[in-house]
């Protein structure tokens, strides 16, 4: 009977774990050195990790259509304590 109860604590609680809310926010900041300058930027993306990567991917794509080489900026990002209300693109 022990082992049926904590079985069903087990099943529980991974049910409960995956209805939880997976949209974070996330402080994304890009670091671009061109000719000798670096310049950095922080911006805020709302969502799952793969709005996340889709944000990054399209970040990516703009350096390489303006011609900077993937070698000369490096994108960094972290989770940020931000309600959806106050994370911005």
């Amino acid at each position: 009977m022990k082992k049926f109860v904590i079985a069903c604590a087990v099943i529980l609680a991974g049910v409960l774990s995956s209805c939880g809310d997976t949209n974070y926010c996330y402080e994304v900041t890009a670091t671009i050195n061109v000719l000798g300058t670096t310049v950095s930027q922080t911006f805020y993306v709302w969502g799952t990790s793969n709005d996340l990567e889709a944000s990054m991917a399209e970040f990516d794509a703009e350096m390489e259509s303006s011609g900077i080489s993937k070698d000369s900026y490096k994108i960094e990002y972290k989770k940020a304590k931000k309600s959806q209300s106050d994370c911005y693109w």
